[in-house]
């Protein structure tokens, strides 16, 4: 079984190799390219000896398997033996030199993976370029050598493969195809892989489409500009379809528009704005390699995309036209994931600071309070406790004591170490201030590189920390006084960027709170009059959904087609993310646990299996029972919309979305506060094109007290159990 999954794992490396050609890692998109290579029986034996070659050699010689298993290291070296068999008929001689080409390209690919690494930067197809110029040129000093004539028979060509039908639909085009620009941007598409024929092109455009709508929007772009450029500049346009320097402005527009960055107007722009680039640095290079009798191949498409790429990361203020960080596949799926995630967490990265005490308290003053909240001191906040009667004492409140605050503890607010410590300043008497020693007893504390807490107006002796000591978040390091500026008891809070008592507040957001008993707040700000309370995680909840790496979850599934066991297991990436991997349909789900929410992230698999429907179903639920509350989110539309609608609205996509699909979640408490016995959650998805509702589906999903789950939903006739795990 291991075998055969190696060597399943192997051949799709070898496929992907054809599809990285075009930023892709997809195998199914990499069938139709693997077939047009063919077209030229030389050219493409020897660009899968080469390709092979490298694949087996990095195996091997023990290369990390996920490159190779997607291609990234047979890419180059693909191209490498398309370029020998293109330019050599395939004699023995021939046959060796292609697998010591892909060896070779390997060893190159692998440097400059190293060199250019260290930079962030991809190696593109340089390894291609050098290796296709010394194996060349190496190839006029080889005897046993033939040139290739193929290329002169189109026609024999493709009836040896597909007989009388292809040739008929090669001549069909070529009748249909008038267009001196459609004719250069098919032989430009079939360039890539070393096809000098319309056919060849015209078969690479449908499987773009087909694979990518704004891949296939971006190379028409590419071409179109480089088209103006060659007419505007009085260049040779025919060189754009019959040499190999129209394929440089599809791939760089590609790279440009919807691979490295985000698509969007601002990506479509810079693809544009790119292209006379290329076209200008194409003739020089032109120029200057003919005396070496080199040729262009992808060289200008390198320059310009790794200068373009490696200049941008010198910006100093960000825009709208963002880089990509973690590849989806495709430009729609990297264009989906980040919209989705920046809506959904558009405070990802940002620490977690949190209320620094326990319990229900009242926000006395604001941001750009009344009294002493103002100016470069405004993002503060002064928290008190009061009573159903909104006071904040008891009996007349002319002593310290009355207050309900007084005496409270003071935890901090998150992780970190304390850097300013000041007690022995005394409590005031009611009314009394302290303006010499206006912030009282103090505490500071660094949570990070630019971000510090300050905890004010501290009961004299109270203080727990010093200097120098690490604290966690709700460890208890003072109690409320009222020291300092301060004429009642009251606990003063801000965030500031420097370590000083005295410094300027930073406007930063609070990670999570109860807003008035009813609402759920995320990375926001109390105001004044509100009633803010810690989030206290609820311990079923928390037992059940923070799943660790090694959690296996044995499901009993019943549909209307019998009944089925299905295990679930938790996994770690190499980027430190949580995903749930189904064994039976080998479908994952990525999710993230913040002690407030269960998210799911991302989901890459079978649309019919359980995992599906249960990322559809926990999208986003809440970790405390709140009545009454609901929870909302959105979900990318790739993952909820298929066929016709999703494939037109990928075509307008970067520049207008009209599709959307809506998550809501309630939630029913059975049993008691003290005695529960499962929490429900009614799950509602809604699709909407153009605000019109398209779809819906609803789900229950049902936490039992022992931890069990249940998972129900009446259209699909399914019901799933897990028992504790």
């Amino acid at each position: 079984m291991l075998k055969n999954a190696t060597i399943s794992t192997f051949f799709q490396g070898v496929l992907r190799s054809y599809s990285q050609i075009f930023f892709s890692e997809s195998y199914w998109f990499a069938i139709p390219l693997v077939i047009v290579s063919f077209l030229d029986i030389s050219a493409g034996f020897a660009g899968l000896l080469s390709v092979l070659t490298a694949n087996i050699t990095a195996s091997l010689l023990k290369f990390d398997k996920l490159p190779t298993t997607k291609g990234f290291y047979g890419f180059n070296s693909l191209l490498v033996g398309l370029g020998l068999g293109y330019y050599y008929e395939l004699t023995f001689v021939i046959v060796v030199i292609a697998i010591l080409s892909g060896f070779l390209t390997l060893l190159i690919t692998i440097t400059f993976q190293g060199i250019l690494g260290k930079y962030y930067l991809p190696y593109l197809s340089i390894p291609f370029v050098i290796s296709i110029w010394i194996v060349l040129s190496a190839g006029g000093m080889l005897s046993g050598t033939e040139d290739n004539q193929s290329g002169v028979y189109v026609l024999n060509k493709l009836f040896i493969i597909g007989g009388h039908p292809l040739v008929n639909l090669h001549q069909w085009l070529v009748g249909k195809i008038t267009s001196n620009f459609v004719n250069s941007y098919f032989l430009s598409l079939g360039a890539i892989f070393f096809q000098f024929n319309v056919f060849a092109g015209f078969v690479v455009a449908v499987a773009l489409i087909f694979y990518s709508r704004i891949a296939f929007m971006l190379s028409l772009l590419g071409f179109s500009v480089a088209w103006l450029a060659y007419s505007f500049f009085g260049m040779d346009l025919t060189r754009l379809g019959y040499n190999y320097i129209g394929f440089n402005f599809i791939l760089g527009a590609i790279a440009i528009g919807g691979y490295f960055y985000i698509p969007s107007k601002q990506s479509f722009f810079w693809a544009f704005a790119i292209t006379p680039i290329i076209a200008l640095v194409s003739a020089g290079l032109f120029v200057l390699l003919k005396p070496f009798n080199l040729t262009l191949l992808s060289l200008p498409f390198n320059i310009i995309i790794l200068t373009f790429i490696y200049s941008l990361r010198f910006r100093t203020v960000q825009s709208q036209f963002k880089e990509v960080q973690i590849q989806e596949g495709t430009p729609e799926r990297n264009l989906y994931s980040y919209q989705s995630f920046t809506k959904r967490f558009p405070n990802f990265g940002w620490l977690q600071i949190k209320l620094p005490f326990f319990g229900e308290w009242h926000v006395s003053q604001g941001h750009n309070g009344e009294y002493t909240h103002k100016g470069e001191w405004s993002n503060a906040w002064d928290f008190v406790i009061i009573n159903r009667d909104l006071a904040q004492y008891n009996d007349n409140g002319n002593n310290l004591k009355d207050y309900y605050c007084f005496g409270q503890n003071v935890v901090a607010p998150a992780d970190g170490s304390v850097v300013v410590s000041e007690d022995g300043i005394d409590d005031n008497k009611i009314g009394d201030v302290n303006t010499f020693k206006n912030w009282g007893n103090t505490v500071i504390i660094k949570h990070a590189e630019g971000l510090y807490s300050k905890l004010s107006h501290l009961q004299k002796g109270s203080v727990s920390v010093k200097t120098g000591d690490n604290v966690h978040y709700g460890q208890v390091i003072a109690k409320v006084g009222n020291s300092g500026r301060s004429p009642y008891p009251h606990l003063h809070f801000q965030l500031q960027t420097t370590p000083y008592i005295g410094s300027k507040t930073l406007k930063y957001p609070l990670f999570a709170y109860l807003e008035n008993g009813k609402e759920l707040r995320t990375f926001s700000y109390p105001s004044k009059g509100q009633s803010v309370k810690p989030i206290e995680e609820n311990l079923i909840l928390k037992i059940t959904f923070n799943l660790m790496p090694g959690t296996k979850l044995n499901w009993n599934v019943k549909t209307s087609k019998g009944t089925d066991k299905i295990t679930w297991e938790v996994f770690t990436n190499i980027y430190n993310r949580s995903y749930i991997f189904c064994h039976d349909t080998k479908s994952i789900a990525n999710f993230r646990y913040d002690g407030v929410h269960f998210c799911f992230t991302h989901f890459d698999g079978d649309r019919k299996s359980l995992l599906y429907y249960f990322y559809l179903a926990a999208f986003r639920v809440p970790l405390l029972y709140i009545d009454g509350y609901v929870s909302t989110d959105s979900l990318p539309v790739n993952r909820t919309f298929a066929g016709w609608r999703l494939f037109l609205h990928d075509i307008t996509a970067p520049f207008f979305m009209y599709l959307k699909s809506d998550s809501s979640v309630r939630m029913k408490m059975i049993g008691s506060e003290f005695d529960v016995d499962s929490f429900e959650y009614y799950t509602k998805l809604t699709g909407y094109s153009f605000s019109r509702q398209v779809w819906a589906r609803e789900f229950k999903l049902v936490v039992n007290s022992d931890n069990s789950l249940k998972f129900e939903n009446e259209s699909l006739n399914l019901e799933a159990t897990c028992e504790s795990y």
